[in-house]
């Protein structure tokens, strides 16, 4: 099984979902977006895209042989090649459909993290995803929160510390904070992680298409 230290961004989304007591995953009918966003996260972490800002600037080949980040790299340097400079806005719009979480879900699957169980409704098949360690989800927002007090003044110094601040923007972005982090007791890492998600590149992007979406919704 993956460690935690070593799991992509967009499964450790995925296992926040999952519920502390029956390990089921809810997944938010954002999180197409959400997974998006942390597929540019994964790529910017790996140095395969450089940032300025909101702008995609340069597109480097990962350095891994996954078959998932050469299929995002390759999306947006199509998308580059039609819109100069691409934007991180304009990338998660071009990006849900082939960065959705299903492709991380069959992995967590094979990989054991999750079993999966089909179901018929309304005579279609759906299935169903439970995390095999109703904790994990626990387990990750922990470490996040540690991370995020052990840096509160420095910074991130290492690349373990600079996903766990990503991760935190996603959450944010998402708006798993308090579901995660609830009470007075969880105030601190809310506030960090809510601030993350406004100055990191990725999941402020994250974020303004979740609020636009919403507010296309509400009006």
């Amino acid at each position: 099984m993956t460690s935690f230290d070593t799991r992509p961004l967009a499964e450790d989304l995925l296992l926040l979902c999952a519920e502390p007591t029956t390990g089921r995953l809810r997944l938010p009918t954002t999180f197409p977006t959400v997974i998006a966003g942390a597929a540019l996260a994964e790529l910017h972490l790996g140095g395969a895209i450089t940032l300025d800002g909101r702008r995609i600037t340069g597109f480097r080949p990962p350095g891994d042989r996954d078959g998932f980040a050469p299929g995002v790299l390759a999306e947006l340097e199509r998308a580059g090649e039609a819109r100069r400079p691409t934007t991180l806005d304009h990338a998660l719009r071009k990006l849900p459909r082939r960065a959705g979480p299903r492709y991380h879900l069959d992995r967590l699957t094979e990989q054991g993290a999750l079993t999966v169980a089909t179901h018929r409704f309304l005579g279609l098949p759906h299935r169903r995803w439970t995390a095999v360690r109703p904790d994990t989800a626990a387990l990750i927002a922990g470490r996040v929160a540690a991370t995020l007090a052990r840096t509160a003044d420095s910074g991130p110094a290492t690349p373990a510390e600079e996903r766990d601040h990503q991760l935190a923007g996603l959450i944010g972005a998402a708006r798993l904070d308090r579901r995660l982090y609830p009470g007075a007791a969880g105030a601190p890492t809310r506030r960090a992680v809510r601030q993350l998600a406004r100055s990191l590149p990725v999941a402020g992007a994250v974020k303004r298409a979740l609020d636009r979406r919403r507010s296309a919704a509400s009006a």
